[in-house]
């Protein structure tokens, strides 16, 4: 019922946001030195990650308990965080990098306190609380660098969340997502945005913590770490060098530039990604 319940609402709320942002006329800026096959995307509505998230945690409320409620609260910090830099986008005046991850870096701490009192991966505290923080922000940002390609952060999200299914939190969001994602599929009526992005590689992020599964995440979460990876070792290898090691990065683009259709992109990113996620889950019983 909580998975249901979730889909169906998303697929009614991020419906209703992509009219509405439509209707306002307020569109993605697309890059303009990207993949040539993007720019009939300019105008598309953004920021439908606001209608998945309302879905998901509504659904989770009226549905059903876990006692891992305080992830939603975890999401809305770092969605609202996601919000105010896609409306400073919109304007041309985005977040700075310093800004986003200072406060990103504060609401993980916060995140890390609490959930230290029920989990441990090392025997020092200290460790603990700078291992879960930096987990909580690098799967936001990772998440954020992997939106950017039609349908392919919410079908590898849903295939990271899925080992958890049994728990409701999960059911809400994976249903959450997938209603999303029927808006998404190429050629997509809305994008996800950074308040969608951000919140989801955030919640995904404490729920393998409150799971025991952190060490896991890395694995799991393989298309979303090359992703941010990608965009580490073109910035360095750039300023070393003064040549691209990729054709554009997150290295999604990098694919598509060689030639890649998107759909092609998205497919063998969710392959890679199902086969990861089975052989890191594949002997717990």
């Amino acid at each position: 019922m909580t998975f249901v319940t979730g889909l169906i609402l998303s697929w009614l709320f991020v419906g209703l946001w992509a009219g509405l942002m439509k209707g306002l006329g307020l569109g993605k800026k697309v890059r303009k030195d990207g993949p040539k096959t993007h720019l009939a995307k300019e105008g598309t509505p953004s920021m439908g990650g606001v209608g998945f998230l309302l879905a998901g945690g509504l659904a989770y409320y009226l549905t059903a308990k876990d006692g891992l409620a305080f992830l939603w609260l975890l999401g809305l910090g770092f969605g609202l965080l996601g919000l105010l830099d896609d409306l400073g986008g919109l304007k041309g005046r985005p977040l700075r990098a310093r800004e986003k991850i200072a406060l990103q870096s504060l609401m993980a701490l916060v995140f890390a306190l609490f959930a230290m009192r029920q989990v441990a991966y090392t025997p020092y505290p200290i460790l603990d609380l700078l291992l879960i923080a930096l987990a909580v922000v690098g799967a936001a940002n990772a998440f954020n660098f992997t939106d950017g390609v039609d349908g392919l952060l919410a079908s590898v999200s849903a295939l990271i969340l899925l080992p958890f299914y049994p728990l409701p939190v999960t059911q809400a969001l994976m249903g959450g997502v997938l209603g999303f994602l029927w808006h998404n599929a190429p050629r997509a009526r809305v994008f996800m945005g950074d308040v969608g992005s951000q919140a989801l590689g955030a919640m995904v992020a404490g729920l393998y913590v409150m799971e025991k599964a952190l060490w896991l995440l890395p694995l799991a979460a393989i298309i979303p770490v090359l992703e941010v990876l990608s965009v580490v070792l073109q910035v360095a290898y750039f300023r070393r060098t003064g040549r691209r090691l990729f054709r554009m990065a997150p290295i999604h683009h990098h694919f598509e530039l060689l030639g890649w259709e998107e759909g092609k992109v998205v497919f063998r990113f969710v392959i890679i990604t199902a086969l990861v996620v089975a052989l890191a889950f594949g002997g717990k019983g």
